[in-house]
């Protein structure tokens, strides 16, 4: 059996988005997309030279910005370009209601450049130990299917990892059946809170109710997650944590990393909550590699979330000697005081 090359690949979009909020100039070519912050809650955690061990396939079009696409590359991926020349690269319009970043709109204003499985044919991005798709429930089973598919023509490599999110605009009660016929296939399934409830039925609400998505999440696990129902459901519920389960893990919750910090110091540093449970997922793989744990490696979840919420876009990287900082903290250190708080070490 061949030894995996590399440790994380998401598979899902890469957008350059252009962000409205009211009464600013509105911020143009900001990255962005499931894909994007998926690979970045991996990166955090897989500093130099492991960083090679992240896989990236970058679908863009003709217009993607040389600027953005030099500091990918800095950060010491496995990053294959997928460019089409005569087409624009994925672009989307996010537009908030208010400036709290709360209330938003958003949608495509270029057509989509997904990355087909196909198109890994051939490049070590095929030999990944885990896959993060985000799509609805329909396409999921299919494109899994094609995975497995390419990686049995390629020296019987073993079965990843594989993490869905479902799509957004899937979620909804007439899919429930779809939803749970699709979490069979995968490894991981996890939506967010609020998705979990709107696919039973329930109305979004301010107020979180533990007991009721613990049940909901139960209805997953009773019917099978996973091949031979040994999958994990990761329920990320934004400012209340995340929700870890699995049929021989109890359901425990999990705060996020700003509600562990002293009284004063969470709010100043959060911002903007887009992609910060993307980048929960790619942190949560590289946890659950290195522990083989679903609820330490949600605490690696917490601490990659924090950093996707700090400001508009991606977090900036900077070395200081042997050091690696992304918006002037180093991860593992904040990682560690997240354990410390929590006691999950």
């Amino acid at each position: 059996m061949p030894e995996h090359s590399l440790s994380f690949l998401s598979l899902g979009s890469v957008v350059l988005d252009e962000i409205r909020i009211p009464n600013q100039k509105p911020l143009k070519d900001v990255l962005g997309g499931s894909g994007a912050y998926a690979t970045l809650g991996a990166r955090l955690f897989l500093l130099p030279p492991l960083s090679h061990s992240l896989g990236w396939m970058l679908h863009i079009g003709n217009d993607f910005p040389r600027s953005i696409r030099n500091s990918l590359e800095s950060w010491g991926t496995t990053l294959v370009i997928d460019r089409e020349s005569d087409k624009p690269s994925t672009r989307g319009l996010l537009e908030y209601r208010d400036i709290t970043f709360g209330p938003k709109d958003f949608r495509y204003i270029t057509p989509v450049l997904a990355i087909q499985e196909s198109r890994l044919k051939g490049t070590s991005l095929l030999t990944a130990k885990t896959y993060h798709y985000l799509d609805s429930p329909q396409n999921i089973k299919r494109r899994v299917s094609t995975l497995l598919s390419l990686r049995n023509e390629t020296d019987s490599l073993e079965r990843p990892l594989i993490i869905w999110e479902p799509a957004p605009l899937s979620i909804k009660p007439e899919n429930l059946q779809a939803c749970l016929n699709a979490a069979h296939e995968v490894d991981v399934f996890s939506p967010n809170h609020l998705e979990l409830a709107g696919l039973f039925g329930e109305s979004p609400s301010a107020t979180l109710d533990k007991e009721k998505i613990e049940s909901f999440m139960q209805v997953f696990l009773n019917r099978g997650v996973g091949p031979g129902e040994k999958g994990i459901v990761l329920i990320r519920a934004g400012e209340h944590g995340c929700l870890v389960g699995a049929r021989n893990i109890a359901p425990t919750w999990l705060p996020p990393f700003y509600n562990t910090r002293p009284e004063g110091k969470q709010s100043a540093r959060v911002v903007d909550p887009t992609g910060a449970g993307n980048a929960f997922l790619g942190a949560w793989a590289v946890g659950y590699l290195g522990t083989g744990d679903a609820v330490k490696a949600a605490c690696y979840g917490a601490v990659g979330a924090s950093f996707a919420l700090e400001q508009v876009g991606m977090p900036e990287k900077r070395d200081e000697g042997d050091i690696e900082l992304w918006n002037g903290v180093d991860v593992l250190s904040r990682l560690h005081e997240y354990q410390e708080s929590t006691g999950f070490v």
